[in-house]
């Protein structure tokens, strides 16, 4: 079974620029206290040139959280392609990403925060927003297909759930008070969990 990978979207060098100084102001203002004027301040230009690109403040956050995405998958496969073609090194590079991104990165996860709660009221922020997670799900339960075959695709869908929670739920503790986690301590107890369950269930086993 051959490993699936997202569409690529380019962008030109001027819309880098606006999305790069987006992704900042949102960081630092939230969604909510975002203004195209800020934008336009952060990437250097005059806020005419951010309306040629992106008519509305809405494009323009529609825009920014595809090109989160597309900045996540590529230093999500960055990371796995440094791990060793096991299933068990395959997972342990998607928790290897999420703590790079918790130490390194973590406005990655902060903005992500910030459009669930803006794709409660907006339908379209909140399907995109569930596409960008279902590239990620999709991701794993490909994973977990491709390194055993032998699980059945229901199952690798739920494991890629449980494990998109058990990496989200870390980064929402971690980001949201001073608490000392081991990271790596904490990302093998949920690998071992997660090969355990594949050795012993027999729902894994296609018949």
């Amino acid at each position: 079974m051959a490993e699936k990978r997202m569409p690529i979207m380019e962008y030109n060098p001027m819309e880098e620029t606006i999305l790069a100084a987006a992704f900042e102001v949102v960081d630092r203002e939230t969604l909510n206290g975002t203004r195209m004027r800020l934008i336009a301040e952060e990437a250097g230009v005059v806020q005419s040139n951010l309306h040629y690109y992106f008519k509305t403040k809405r494009d323009l956050l529609l825009a920014l959280l595809r090109y989160i995405q597309k900045n996540f998958s590529e230093k999500r496969e960055t990371v796995l392609n440094q791990h060793s073609n096991t299933l068990a090194d395959k997972l342990a590079g998607f928790f290897e990403q999420k703590k790079q991104i918790i130490e390194e990165e973590p406005q990655y996860d902060r903005t992500q925060f910030d459009y669930w709660c803006m794709g409660r009221v907006d339908p379209e922020i909140n399907e995109e927003f569930y596409q960008s997670y279902e590239i990620w799900r999709k991701h794993i339960a490909e994973t977990i297909r491709l390194y055993d075959p032998a699980v059945e695709a229901e199952t690798a869908a739920l494991l890629a759930h449980i494990m998109v929670s058990m990496m989200m739920g870390e980064s929402l503790q971690v980001l949201n008070s001073k608490l000392t986690v081991d990271l790596d301590l904490y990302a093998s107890l949920c690998c071992d969990m997660l090969m355990e369950y594949l050795h012993t269930a027999p729902s894994t086993v296609q018949a």
